[in-house]
């Protein structure tokens, strides 16, 4: 355990005793992940930033120490994050942890109609501090962890109480408090069941308007890449961005069948020796694909579940808008495009069911019902036809 005046690094067994100790005197703490997706093929949670009391650990996941006790702690249990998504699913991924309810600073800001919701900005806003901001792209695999990148990453929780406790007085005042929880319960059950993986990763962006040739070229491209990711240790895109490769293809195509790499958009300076080889390998292999082999351009989306009341869709957008307005919200937050698509579902669908099929939360349907009431009048109650 390495300790200054600033903060304490737990990387031992005796560290985390202490900090398991600490955490069972509290009923909160500011929580604060990084992980390494910039420097790496596979993304791993490096550290975890706690605020507790007058404590700033910065923990190692990466150390020959299980910290999992930590997660069943008294303060662990109600957390404070700022932008809490990435966190909670980072956490869940690592160690199936999550907390049972949440605070999340960047939420509470947007649900107050704060115009900058970033930690800095809030930071600046209501402490007249300036977060350091020079390790925001930091390898946070580095072991030892440098003096400067530890006082930048324990910055993202060393204001977080204070924060959270600014917003919640102003959220209580302003009836929102509750929105606030909904939300966070929400955020914690979406990091436990991510969207399901699409069985055709390579169908990147941009690729939806190239024919079976380019997409058979595109889909060895993109393998090839995977592959030379995971050799090196690198994220896809520091191999080959996107961009690149779909002017490959593009290249290629023009080309096809008598493909040769000088015709190609300029490649990496890396490209040479054996990588180079490897390339050119993989691109005789694309054109050589038999062509009953080659992939299919995916099928035309399947039509909405609804197709909207157009009238009725323009009056709820106004509505909408005109109630955020009022409330100096964004105006998404009462209702998404998506939802605004259920809410003007045609026929005579009850309002409940719209709100069902929209995904309304409680909140939401309250501030809806209310709209309602002003501007349907002949409604004989909220939910009927």
């Amino acid at each position: 355990m390495m300790q200054n005046e600033k903060y304490i690094l737990v990387d031992s067994e005796e560290g985390l005793a202490n900090l398991i100790a600490d955490l069972e005197l509290y009923d909160m703490a500011a929580v604060d992940t990084e992980a390494d997706s910039m420097h790496h093929y596979l993304a791993r949670l490096c550290l975890i930033q706690i605020t507790i009391g007058e404590h700033h650990y910065i923990v190692d996941p990466l150390c020959a120490v299980d910290i999992s006790p930590i997660f069943s702690t008294r303060a662990m249990q109600t957390v404070i994050f700022h932008g809490a998504d990435y966190d909670l699913r980072l956490l869940w991924q690592t160690y199936k942890f999550s907390p049972k309810s949440i605070f999340d600073t960047m939420l509470a800001a947007k649900f107050l109609g704060e115009e900058h919701l970033g930690l800095a900005d809030l930071v600046r806003k209501f402490f007249g501090d300036e977060l350091k901001k020079e390790n925001q792209r930091a390898d946070w695999t580095i072991r030892p962890l440098p003096l400067e990148m530890c006082e930048y990453a324990i910055h993202d929780t060393f204001y977080l109480h204070e924060l959270c406790a600014i917003l919640s007085e102003k959220l209580i005042a302003a009836g929102r408090y509750g929105w606030l929880m909904e939300q966070g319960r929400v955020l914690i059950e979406h990091a436990k069941n991510p969207g399901e993986k699409t069985n055709d990763p390579w169908r990147i962006s941009g690729s939806n308007i190239f024919p079976p040739c380019g997409l058979n070229i595109l889909k060895f491209l993109w393998e090839w890449r995977e592959k030379q990711a995971e050799a090196m240790d690198r994220p896809p895109y520091k191999v080959m961005p996107a961009e690149l490769m779909l002017a490959i293809v593009r290249a290629a195509q023009a080309h096809f069948p008598n493909v040769k790499v000088e015709q190609l958009p300029k490649l990496p300076r890396n490209f040479r020796d054996e990588r180079l080889d490897s390339f050119k390998e993989m691109l005789q292999q694309a054109v050589s694909t038999p062509e009953s082999e080659w992939p299919e351009r995916k099928p035309k989306a399947p039509p909405p579940p609804v197709i909207p009341h157009s009238e009725l869709l323009a009056a709820l957008k106004i509505w909408r808008d005109e109630e955020a307005e009022s409330l100096h919200l964004d105006p998404s937050l009462l209702a998404n495009k998506g939802q605004l698509i259920w809410l003007a579902a045609p026929g005579n669908m009850a309002w409940e069911e719209r709100y069902s099929e929209a995904h309304l939360m409680s909140w939401q349907k309250d501030l809806w019902n209310g709209i309602l009431r002003k501007k349907l009048p002949t409604a004989k109650r909220i939910g009927e036809d």
